[in-house]
C-alpha cells in the first residue's frame, strides 16, 4: 500500500517534503527582498523630509515622485507591493513569480519613461535592482512562458496607460522637447533635465490665468460654432434657410427709448464724452441693444434645443499644476485621512495674511473633519519680524499651544522677541522652555526648509494655499474658499452642501 523512498525515486516523483524544503530556501531571500523594496520605496515618497537625501537627491527625483497610475503615486504602489511579496514568501513563494513577473513589465515601462524623459532618479534605478534581484530568486524555468506572457500584458497596459494618465505624449516625436506638456524636458544643463511640469509650478498663478484666458476665448468661439450648427439643422427641419429662420428667433427683439435712456443712466460716467451729440448716440445706443438681444434670442434658442441633437462638451477645464507639499510635523489641524489638506503658507507679518486669518478660521469652522490644515512658515525677506515669528510659532507648538499663539501672532502688532515670549507667557507656556527655545534657534532650520520647500515649489507670495496640490495664489474671499473646497470635496466623493450658492 505504501511506496518506498527508493520507489519514489524511481518512479520520477518528488520525494515526500522536497516541496517544503524548496519553500524554506526561497522564502529567507524573498523576505528581504521585500523589506529592501519596501525601504526604497519610502525613502522615495518621503525623501524631501530626510536632509541627506534631499542635499543630494536633484529635481529628477522629485519629478518622478509625482508620475502616478490610477491617481495613486508610484511610491505608494510599491509601499502596497512589498509586503505582499514579503507575505507570500512564507505562505506560498511559488505564487511571487506571477506578481514579480506583472511588476516587472510595470516597472520597464517606468525605466523606460525615466530614459526617454532624461529623468535620472536614484530610486527608480534602485527600485529597478531590486526587482531583477526579485526576479531571480521566483523565475520558475517550467514557467517560462506564462510569467513572460504576463511580463509583456502589463508593460502594453502600463505603456498605454502612464503616458496618458500623466499628459506624457510618449509617442509623439523623437525629440525630446516635444514628450509633453507636463513632464518633457525643457532644457538640460550638464545632462541634468529641467522639465515642462518645473516650469509649470514656478510659473503658477500667472501661467494658469493664462491658461484660463485661452480656455475662455476657447469656449466662446466653441459655443458660436455649436450655435451655428444647430441653427442649420433647426433651419432645415422648418424648411427654411438660416438667415430666414433667425430673422423668425429675432422678430421680438425691439428696444423701446425707455430701455435706451435706462442704459444711458446706468452708464453716465462712461457716456459723458459723447452727450453733446445726444440723438446720434440714442440712435447708436438703440442699435447695439437691438443686436444684443438678436444674439440673446439666437443663442438662448440653441441652447434650449442642445439635447436634442446631444451636445457633449470634451474641453478640459485647465488645471493648476500639481506640487508636492512634503507634511512632516509641521502644525496641523483636522484627521490625517481627511479627503481634502489644505496647506498654507504664510508670513506673519505680512498684511494680507492677517487680512485674511479671520476668513482661514472660518473656512475650518465650516469644514470640520473633513478639512485637514497644515500651517508651513514663510517669512518673507521684506519683512524684518517675520521670521523669528515663524521659529516662535514652532516654540509654541511644541508646547501644544500653536493655534492659540498663532491667533496672536496674526493680531498683535508687536513681534519683537520680549513681546514673542510676553505672549507666551500669557498662554500659559513655561517662560523659561519658550525662552531658550527662541534665542537658541532650535527651529531656524525647520523654517529654512520650508521657505526652501516653498521656493521649489514655485510659490513667491503669501499667503499662498494648496488645496489638494493645487496653488491658489492670495488670499481668497469666504465663498471662493468654500467653492473650491466643495469642488476638492465632490471630486473625493464627498457632498457637501457649503459653497453650493457660489458655484
Amino acid at each position: 500500500m505504501f511506496s518506498s523512498n527508493k520507489d519514489v525515486q524511481n518512479g520520477g516523483l518528488e520525494p515526500e517534503g522536497s516541496v517544503s524544503e524548496g519553500c524554506s530556501q526561497r522564502s529567507v531571500p524573498l523576505l528581504v527582498i521585500s523589506l529592501v523594496g519596501l525601504l526604497v520605496a519610502f525613502l522615495s515618497g518621503f525623501h524631501q523630509s530626510i536632509p541627506f537625501l534631499s542635499s543630494i537627491c536633484t529635481d529628477a527625483c522629485t519629478d518622478a515622485g509625482l508620475m502616478h497610475f490610477s491617481h495613486v503615486h508610484f511610491w505608494v504602489w510599491g509601499a502596497l507591493f512589498y509586503p505582499v511579496v514579503g507575505l507570500l514568501a512564507f505562505w506560498k513563494p511559488k505564487s511571487v513569480a506571477w506578481i514579480a513577473f506583472a511588476a516587472a513589465g510595470a516597472e520597464a515601462v517606468l525605466i523606460l519613461i525615466m530614459i526617454r524623459l532624461h529623468l535620472p532618479c536614484i530610486f527608480c534605478i534602485a527600485n529597478a535592482g531590486v526587482m531583477v534581484v526579485l526576479l531571480g530568486f521566483a523565475f520558475r524555468k517550467k514557467l517560462i512562458w506564462q510569467e513572460a506572457t504576463l511580463a509583456l500584458l502589463f508593460f502594453v497596459v502600463f505603456l498605454f496607460w502612464v503616458p496618458l494618465e500623466n499628459n506624457l505624449h510618449f509617442f509623439a516625436s523623437a525629440n525630446p522637447g516635444q514628450f509633453g506638456l507636463d513632464y518633457g524636458p525643457a532644457a538640460t544643463v550638464d545632462g541634468e533635465v529641467i522639465t515642462n511640469q518645473r516650469l509649470d509650478v514656478l510659473l503658477g498663478s500667472k501661467l494658469q490665468q493664462m491658461r484660463l484666458d485661452i480656455y475662455r476665448m476657447k469656449m466662446q468661439r466653441l459655443d458660436q460654432l455649436i450655435v451655428d450648427r444647430i441653427l442649420a439643422k433647426e433651419a432645415k427641419k422648418h424648411g427654411k434657410t438660416v438667415q430666414d429662420f433667425t430673422a423668425t428667433l429675432t422678430s421680438s427683439a425691439v428696444v423701446s427709448d425707455a430701455d435706451v435712456a435706462q442704459y444711458i443712466q446706468q452708464h453716465q460716467q462712461q457716456l459723458q464724452l459723447y452727450m453733446k451729440t445726444v440723438p446720434d448716440l440714442k440712435q447708436r445706443i438703440k442699435q447695439g441693444l437691438e443686436e444684443q438681444k438678436r444674439i440673446q434670442a439666437v443663442n438662448d434658442y440653441a441652447h434650449a434645443h442642445e439635447g436634442r441633437y446631444d451636445v457633449r462638451f470634451f474641453l478640459p477645464v485647465p488645471r493648476p499644476p500639481e506640487v508636492k507639499i512634503h507634511i512632516g510635523h509641521a502644525p496641523s489641524l483636522g484627521p490625517r485621512n481627511a479627503p481634502v489638506t489644505v496647506i498654507e503658507f504664510s508670513d506673519y507679518q505680512c498684511p494680507a495674511c492677517r487680512a485674511n486669518h479671520p476668513v482661514v478660521k472660518q473656512v475650518r469652522a465650516a469644514f470640520g473633519n473633513k478639512l485637514r490644515w497644515v500651517y508651513k512658515e514663510y517669512p518673507l525677506k521684506i519683512h524684518p519680524f517675520a521670521f523669528k515669528a515663524a521659529e516662535a510659532g514652532l516654540c509654541a507648538n511644541a508646547q501644544g499651544k500653536f493655534w492659540q499663539y498663532q491667533d496672536q501672532l496674526y493680531t498683535t502688532p508687536d513681534l519683537s522677541v520680549k513681546n514673542l515670549i510676553d505672549m507666551a507667557a500669557k498662554l500659559g507656556m513655561s517662560r523659561e522652555k519658550f525662552s531658550k527655545c527662541l534665542n537658541d534657534s532650535q527651529y531656524k532650520a525647520t523654517v529654512e526648509r520650508s521657505v526652501s520647500e516653498a521656493e521649489q515649489a514655485g510659490i513667491d507670495r503669501t499667503p499662498t494655499y494648496v488645496i489638494n496640490g493645487m496653488v491658489f495664489i492670495g488670499g481668497p474671499s469666504l465663498d471662493k474658499f468654500e467653492k473650491v473646497i466643495s469642488e476638492a470635496l465632490n471630486e473625493k466623493g464627498v457632498k457637501t452642501d457649503i459653497g453650493q450658492k457660489t458655484k
